[in-house]
């Protein structure tokens, strides 16, 4: 679907990672959840070092997630990943000054790229195919918000 949503982190770690996931499954339902997280595929990183971590549902034990890992130096294992980074790149430069950031922000940056029409969705957006898919309530769930298309916009003023 090409829809993207984002968690603001202070420390880039393990453990304030998989928080994020912790707190979408208490705020989902299960099912939503296997929906949306059953399979994770990232690369590297050492905030992805404790692959348990995500794997594991904190309240049962069981399995919640599949963790995957792309090969070092293979964006080109998750082009669609890296193809919708471009976005965020544009409101969010590298080596700009994030400290400005909010929860609230972040939702709003990701409420305007999934609100961006795609070529390769057929003209759609990753909201409106999300949502055809999951329903807006999950949107809604997870803070994105469908922004007008006239509206939308993708550069660095958007969080001013």
């Amino acid at each position: 679907t090409s829809f993207m949503i984002g968690i603001l982190h202070e420390h880039k770690t393990a453990d304030s990672m998989s928080k994020s996931l912790n707190k979408f499954q208490n705020k989902l339902t299960a099912k939503e959840y296997s929906k949306l997280f059953s399979l994770l595929l990232t690369d590297r990183g050492s905030e992805f070092a404790k692959p348990q971590q995500f794997e594991i549902n904190i309240d049962t034990g069981e399995i919640r997630s599949k963790i995957f890992y792309c090969d070092p130096m293979q964006s080109s294992q998750k082009p669609h990943v890296e193809n919708n980074h471009i976005f965020i790149r544009e409101i969010l430069p590298n080596g700009q000054d994030w400290s400005h950031l909010t929860q609230d922000k972040i939702n709003l940056m990701f409420s305007h790229i999934n609100s961006t029409p795609r070529e390769t969705l057929g003209g759609k957006t990753p909201y409106e195919i999300f949502t055809f898919i999951y329903g807006k309530q999950l949107a809604d769930k997870l803070n994105i918000q469908e922004i007008a298309k006239d509206e939308v916009t993708t550069t660095p003023r958007l969080l001013r």
